[in-house]
């Protein structure tokens, strides 16, 4: 998903009724989306990662006292 909200596709993949694995696989083209080389090649600047997260925060529904990525990225940033 994060990989998804970096490319600017989230509309597209709400859209496409996916999984964000075959999302990334069939219309974004990156066919080992799940190997950890790849998303820590893709992910090589954090300042991409914190921006996806960030993103993420924008569109997902997170219930009370449910924690996120970027209360974790706060958390440690004291």
């Amino acid at each position: 998903m994060l990989i998804i909200l970096s490319e600017g596709k989230y509309n597209q993949f709400k859209k496409s009724g996916k999984k964000p694995s075959d999302f990334c696989k069939q219309d974004l083209k990156m066919s080992n989306v799940k190997s950890y080389d790849f998303v820590h090649d893709y992910f090589s600047d954090s300042k991409n990662l914190v921006d996806a997260i960030r993103k993420y925060l924008e569109v997902s529904k997170i219930q009370r006292g449910e924690y996120t990525l970027l209360d974790l990225l706060r958390h440690k940033m004291k």
